[in-house]
C-alpha cells in the first residue's frame, strides 16, 4: 500500500512558538518526504491587514490543492480566531472525505473550552486527536466525555543539543518566556530579592518579550538591576548562546501543554527549577531532572535555587541526566517515529 500524502496546517513558517517550531522540525524528518508532506501556513505574526491577507490566502490555495492529499493534520489551538481560520478548509477535508487529525497545542486550558461549540464540532468530526502528554489524554477524557474520537499522545521533541562541557557553564539563571502572569516572572525576581545579595557572582537573564516593560521597573523597584537583565526576544545563535552558557533554567509558569524551553534547557545542559506545570508531570523526576516548586510559591523556589547554585556537583549530575533523557525519550529521531507510526495507523 503507498503511502498517504499529508496536508499539514497551521502557523506560517516565519511564526514564533510551539506550533511553529514543531511543523518546522517535522520538515527535516523522514517522514516528511514519506509521506509527502506540505505546510500550509493559515497564520502569521503581522498587523490584522496582514493576518487576514494570509488567512484568505491559505483558505483560497487550499481550495485548489487538498484534494491531492489524503490526511490533514491541523495544528491547532481551541482559541476561536484560530478555528474559524481554519474553518474552511476544515469543511473542504470533510467534503473531500479526508482523513482528519486534530494535533491540539495546548494543556491546563483545554479546561476552559468545554463550551465551546466549535471546538467541539470538530473534534468530533476529526478521525484522531493527537495531544501533548498523557496527562491530557486522560484530563481529556473527563473533560471532554461526549467526544468519541480517539486520542493519542506525542510529545514535543527539541531540534539541538549543546556540546558545551558542564565544567564550562557560567553562574547564569535563564528564563525564556513571553511575559505575562501566566509565566509568573515576578516570582523569579521575589525569589532573587531574598536570596540573590548570598551569590553575588551570580546574574538573571530575562529572555523573551511581552510585559518586558512592567517586569523591568519591578526588577528597578526591587533593587535588583544589577544582577537581572531583559535581553527582549531572542532567536538563533544568540538565544543558543545563552542556553549553551546557563546554569540554570526557571519556569514558573500555572498553564502551559508542554513546554518546549525546559527540553531545551535539558538538552543543554541546564538544570531546571519548575513549577508542576502542564504535561511535566509525566516525566519530571524530583531530584533527577528538575526541582519542583508549588504555583505562585516564590518562598519555595528561593530555596530550591539555592540549593543548586550552592551545590555544583548535584547541578552537573541533574544536568547530564536531563540530557540523556532528551536523547532517549524527546529527540527529533524519536518525534519522526512516533508521527510515522500515527501516520501509518490512520491510513489504514
Amino acid at each position: 500500500m503507498r503511502n498517504k500524502r499529508v496536508l499539514v496546517v497551521g502557523s506560517a513558517e516565519e511564526s514564533r512558538g510551539g506550533v511553529a517550531e514543531v511543523i518546522r522540525m517535522m520538515k527535516k524528518m523522514p517522514v516528511w518526504e514519506q509521506y509527502h508532506c506540505f505546510w500550509l501556513g493559515t497564520q502569521i505574526q503581522r498587523n490584522y491587514a496582514w493576518k487576514l491577507w494570509y488567512a484568505v490566502k491559505a483558505n483560497v490555495i487550499a481550495l485548489f490543492i487538498i484534494w491531492r492529499y489524503d490526511i490533514i493534520h491541523f495544528h491547532s489551538v481551541p482559541d476561536r480566531i484560530d478555528l474559524v481560520i481554519k474553518l474552511p478548509i476544515f469543511l473542504l477535508a470533510l467534503l473531500g472525505r479526508k482523513k482528519i487529525i486534530m494535533h491540539i497545542h495546548m494543556g491546563n486550558q483545554l479546561k476552559n473550552h468545554t463550551q465551546n461549540k466549535l471546538f467541539k464540532w470538530c473534534l468530533q468530526r476529526a478521525n484522531l486527536i493527537i495531544l501533548l502528554a498523557k496527562k491530557w489524554q486522560s484530563l481529556f477524557q473527563e473533560w471532554y466525555a461526549d467526544i468519541k474520537t480517539p486520542t493519542t499522545v506525542l510529545y514535543n521533541a527539541c531540534e539541538y543539543v549543546s556540546e558545551v562541557p558542564l565544567e564550562e557553564k557560567e553562574n547564569i539563571i535563564i528564563m525564556a518566556a513571553y511575559f505575562n502572569d501566566n509565566k509568573a516572572p515576578d516570582l523569579l525576581l521575589k525569589a532573587w530579592q531574598q536570596i540573590g545579595h548570598q551569590f553575588p557572582g551570580w546574574k538573571i537573564y530575562m529572555l523573551g518579550n511581552g510585559e518586558v516593560e512592567r517586569f523591568e521597573k519591578m526588577t528597578q523597584s526591587m533593587g535588583l538591576s544589577d544582577s537581572v537583565k531583559f535581553t527582549g526576544y531572542v532567536v538563533g545563535k544568540e538565544k543558543e548562546d545563552y542556553f549553551r552558557k546557563a546554569s540554570i533554567y526557571c519556569m514558573c509558569s500555572y498553564e502551559e501543554g508542554f513546554p518546549m524551553s525546559v527540553l531545551e534547557a535539558w538538552a543543554n545542559n541546564i538544570c531546571v527549577v519548575t513549577t508542576p506545570v502542564g504535561g511535566l508531570p509525566d516525566v519530571l523526576e524530583e531530584g533527577k531532572n528538575a526541582l519542583v516548586f508549588n504555583f505562585g510559591n516564590w518562598q519555595e523556589l528561593s530555596k530550591k535555587l539555592s540549593f543548586l547554585i550552592e551545590n555544583k556537583k548535584n547541578r552537573q549530575k541533574m544536568a547530564k541526566y536531563s540530557r540523556a533523557l532528551v536523547y532517549q525519550r524527546f529527540s527529533v529521531r524519536e518525534l519522526n517515529n512516533e508521527i510515522l507510526q500515527i501516520y501509518q495507523s490512520i491510513q489504514e
